[in-house]
């Protein structure tokens, strides 16, 4: 079989090699299987991931890129549902359809950002407007997955500006507002829940979003998801999801997370902490909390703490 294609080949192939219809005729079946139409695997056992992934590209074509749900997990990024896999073709290619393969034509240029065990991905800014066009990936979770690929920086703020001048559809109006929220400051989905909630009430004091604060011998404290910086405030929003477990290096989230918000009391940031679900169910009382927080601490003196590195 041809190199760097886990093990497959298309008839195309073979046939440059050698093998006449007849010969894959009378093999198929008893030495090598059909993955797709025209793809072939030397075996008739199961195929992993990735060597799906490469059949699924020999379908398309040569010319053919990853793009959408797919594309985005191979970047790294979560999803629930990942999907058909869709490929970007050039447009004096037909669009094809199989069961779990879909071929989409573009006039846009395709850009190839990397190739995943020989398979080429475009970029990440494409692929969120792939998967909200053409796979229905919209509302928060599409908020959610731009808002973490910016955070991660799996793309970038002008880069996706970019893009988005390219696509003036509905669909990717979450991926807008979620490059909005990170521009703000938000780099999580609860955060940026909780950015909503405090800019909807103007009688709320000046505060920042998820910006360094540091001691006037440039030692950085810490960087709260807000900050009070008249009343020396800090918002700190917990949640499950993104506090529990370990991270890649096998360290415990949430021991991590105590000790941020310890370092924050130890230069004498009030920290509040609210959970995701207080800001859904409970944003009143969210409001209220962080009121009284910011008004028994209103006039301290805060100056030893920072919003810039000295």
């Amino acid at each position: 079989m041809i190199e760097d294609q886990s093990g497959l080949a298309t008839t195309e192939q073979l046939r440059a090699h050698g093998w006449t219809a007849d010969a894959i005729r009378h093999r198929r079946g008893r030495t090598i299987q059909r993955v797709y139409p025209g793809v072939y695997a030397p075996h008739l056992g199961p195929l992993d991931i990735d060597a799906r992934l490469m059949a699924a590209y020999l379908w398309a074509g040569e010319s053919a890129v990853l793009t959408g749900r797919v594309a985005l997990d191979r970047h790294g990024l979560t999803l629930d549902v990942l999907g058909t896999c869709v490929f970007l073709v050039p447009s004096t290619r037909r669009s094809r359809q199989i069961s779990g393969i879909r071929t989409v034509r573009t006039d846009q240029p395709i850009t190839v950002a990397r190739h995943h065990e020989g398979v080429p991905v475009t970029s990440v800014a494409r692929a969120l407007c792939d998967a909200a066009i053409h796979q229905g990936l919209a509302g928060q979770r599409l908020e959610a997955v731009t808002i973490s690929a910016l955070q991660h920086r799996l793309t970038h703020s002008a880069l996706l500006a970019d893009e988005l001048s390219s696509h003036r559809r509905r669909e990717v109006g979450a991926i807008r507002s979620g490059l909005d929220l990170f521009t703000k400051g938000a780099w999580s989905l609860p955060e940026a829940a909780l950015a909503r909630v405090l800019e909807a009430d103007p009688t709320l004091p000046r505060f920042v979003l998820n910006t360094s604060l540091w001691t006037v011998d440039q030692v950085r404290i810490g960087c709260p998801d807000a900050y009070f910086p008249d009343s020396g405030v800090a918002v700190q929003v917990h949640s499950r999801a993104h506090h529990s477990g370990l991270d890649a290096d096998g360290l415990d989230r949430w021991t991590a997370t105590v000790e941020k918000d310890a370092r924050l009391v130890e230069h004498g940031v009030i920290v509040v902490p609210i959970t995701p679900r207080s800001i859904e169910r409970r944003p009143d009382q969210v409001v209220h909390r962080l009121k009284q927080a910011v008004a028994v601490n209103a006039g301290r003196d805060m100056s030893h703490v920072l919003l810039h590195k000295p």
